[in-house]
């Protein structure tokens, strides 16, 4: 593994590696990870690859590291790990992952699996409530950014918390356990905020590789009108922004290492135990179910109404939407300038293509905010 991701692992990149190591790590029997001689040899390296989402999860599923002629037990190398879950336990946040970014993970198994910032109480089914989450969200913000609350008004970061908080819970009740309803003894699931920011639009935009749609999103996100409100229809000719000024970005990611939400669904309506029970149109339909309101797989009357809520909450804040999933890799445009309350996303492969299989479920919502 590498020892740091490119700008940190931006543009989703992080929360994906936390589902790709999972995927590895439920395939292998004996479970090492690799890592470059300095890593072995210096403390400040062993922190900074701790004090990552892909590094943390690594070293939590790994049964040893290796790094050139050391070797390191799980044992000594979580001893790495454990000031992070300290301090997201106890709400340090600023000391929970490098960079402009913050993250809540929550690991299976571990004394403090059952984060105190999102949970009441130490065990399954007690997510904190709704107003909770805004006010955790305000803190999210204020330190990763130091004062990013102030650009958002109250309706934004509403907007924002419900879909936090309603991403969460639906990790909370179906990535902790497998098909058959036991808890996993092993797995991650939290959330992670970051704050992306270039100098240059194009910084960004190169950034996105050859992934056209993300490249799309950015390109029209970094781009400004002149002064006063545009009329639609208006010839008034576009420039670029960030000339002079740092372009930012909020990502937020909701991630767990469960079965993924087509076979979880599937499980339940047609008794699937795995992908191999059936196909790829069969789980797409199934994701795109999963987000419909009243589609649940709790039998609680109010459950359901989660995903929709989300949806809802993702249009309004003009944002763009990734999910990784099973074998679905996933996306939405809330940006088109069409009034968008239902969930129909397109796959970021090209047609026919499914996606390889990964462990959990995965969103990412990225928005501009300067």
């Amino acid at each position: 593994m590498p020892v740091k991701l490119s700008h940190g692992g931006a543009l989703g990149a992080a929360p994906q590696a936390v589902q790709a190591i999972a995927t590895w790590a439920q395939g292998q029997t004996h479970r090492v990870i690799q890592l470059a001689h300095p890593y072995g040899t210096s403390v400040d390296t062993q922190n900074r690859f701790a004090r990552t989402l892909p590094g943390m999860t690594a070293l939590y599923f790994a049964e040893r590291v290796e790094s050139g002629q050391v070797t390191q037990s799980r044992f000594e190398a979580l001893r790495a790990v454990a000031p992070m879950v300290k301090a997201m336990d106890g709400g340090d946040l600023r000391s929970t992952v490098r960079g402009q970014a913050v993250a809540l993970v929550c690991f299976a198994g571990a004394r403090s699996e059952f984060l105190n910032p999102l949970y009441s109480k130490s065990g399954p089914d007690t997510v904190r409530g709704i107003s909770e989450f805004l006010d955790l969200l305000k803190n999210l913000l204020q330190t990763m950014s130091g004062g990013l609350p102030g650009q958002l008004d109250g309706v934004q970061l509403g907007l924002l918390s419900s879909l936090v908080y309603q991403l969460f819970l639906n990790t909370d009740q179906h990535g902790a356990y497998d098909v058959s309803g036991k808890r996993y003894e092993a797995g991650v699931r939290g959330i992670s905020v970051k704050l992306t920011s270039v100098n240059h639009p194009k910084e960004l935009i190169d950034l996105a590789g050859d992934d056209v749609p993300l490249k799309s999103y950015l390109t029209k996100s970094t781009v400004v009108r002149g002064q006063g409100k545009v009329q639609p229809g208006a010839e008034e000719a576009p420039k670029e922004a960030g000339i002079g000024k740092p372009i930012r970005f909020i990502e937020l990611s909701v991630f767990d290492t469960g079965p993924g939400m087509g076979l979880r669904w599937l499980s339940k309506k047609s008794g699937a135990r795995s992908y191999a029970d059936f196909g790829v149109a069969d789980e797409l339909a199934a994701v795109r179910e999963c987000f419909e309101k009243h589609a649940t797989t709790k039998s609680v009357q109010s459950a359901g109404v989660g995903l929709s809520t989300a949806v809802s909450a993702m249009g309004k804040l003009n944002a763009f939407m990734t999910l990784r999933t099973g074998r679905m890799s996933l996306y939405q445009d809330f940006s088109t300038g069409v009034a968008q309350s239902n969930f129909v996303p397109k796959p970021r492969r090209p047609k026919g293509q499914a996606a390889p299989q990964i462990a959990g479920t995965g969103y990412t919502v990225c928005f501009r905010v300067s």
